[in-house]
Order: C-alpha cells, then sequence, then structure tokens
C-alpha cells in the first residue's frame, strides 16, 4: 500500500528547500531564470504536497506539473489561512480567485507546460528560429511578482511553506 502522508511529507520538504533557493536568489544579483524555476519548482512540489492527501492517483500527481493553480483552488478555503491573515471565507476566496492568473504563469514556467516558449530552465527556438538562452532572456513575469498582487501570492506561499502541517494535515 501506498504511504500518502510519507510522499506529502517528502513533497514538501523539497518543496521548503526550493522555497529556500529561491529566497537565497532573490537576495543576490542572480539572472530572473534561476529565481523564476526555483519558486516554479517550489509551488509545483507544495500543489503536489497537498493534492497527496485527496483522492488523485499517486501516478498521475508523480508525472504532471500542473499542481500550484489546482493548490490555490483548495487553499482559498483553507479556514487556517483565513484566520492568520483574518479575513472572512469569502475574501479569501475572492483573493485567490484575483491570484489565479499569478499562479497559472508560475505554472507555465515548467518546461513542459510553456508549449516551447520562455520558461526557466531550457533553451527554446522563438518564433523567427532563433535559440533564446534562459539566462539572456528578460522574463516580464519576474517584475509582476514585484507588484502588490505578486507579494501577496508570494506571502501566501510562504506562509502555506511553513505551516503546511498545521493548515493542511490535520
Amino acid at each position: 500500500m501506498i504511504d500518502r502522508r510519507s510522499w506529502q511529507i517528502a513533497f514538501l520538504k523539497q518543496a521548503q528547500s526550493d522555497w529556500e533557493a529561491y529566497q537565497r536568489t532573490r537576495q543576490a544579483a542572480w539572472p530572473h531564470c534561476h529565481r523564476l524555476h526555483f519558486l516554479q519548482m517550489a509551488t509545483e512540489k507544495l500543489g503536489k504536497a497537498l493534492l497527496l492527501g485527496g483522492h488523485s492517483k499517486l501516478e498521475d500527481i508523480m508525472h504532471s506539473h500542473s499542481a500550484f493553480v489546482k493548490f490555490m483552488h483548495i487553499a482559498g478555503n483553507n479556514q487556517g489561512l483565513r484566520a492568520q491573515f483574518k479575513i472572512t471565507k469569502s475574501q479569501l476566496r475572492a483573493e485567490f480567485k484575483r491570484l489565479l492568473p499569478l499562479a497559472y504563469e508560475i505554472e507555465h514556467l515548467a518546461p513542459a507546460l510553456a508549449q516551447d516558449g520562455p520558461n526557466p530552465e531550457y533553451p527554446w527556438l522563438d518564433k523567427s528560429g532563433q535559440i533564446c538562452v534562459p539566462v539572456e532572456h528578460f522574463f516580464p513575469f519576474a517584475n509582476v511578482l514585484q507588484s502588490h498582487q505578486g507579494i501577496k501570492l508570494l506571502k501566501y506561499i510562504e506562509y502555506s511553506l511553513k505551516e503546511f502541517e498545521k493548515l493542511f494535515l490535520n
């Protein structure tokens, strides 16, 4: 039998490590591609840690990169998040709904979801046939994360990673 709780904890630990790497790249003059790569990996694994507590098949979760948007839909109803941020259920749901486009952008940084387009991990061909290298590419989304909405999303991610067990492992 599959021990889903052990898998959840494993994904959580790796997500926390990826988040720490993301934080470190923010503090230094690292290229945006590295920051975004660590952020995408941390949020994907955070989503997988939460999804493993549900009824999804382990193999489906393991082989998919679509987890963070699903996380946002589920976490948008979390009582612990409401209490921590002192907002009502409807306020939290509305907040997470407004943040979904950003979550979608983060999720689609994964090369498998970027559809041969800009991603922070692998080179790709642009529409003119030129090879683009992530370390040389300007990712406008990196600036979006510094906006009011971006900062809110990052706070929710950070708190969810820090307090995952309290919030999601009842």
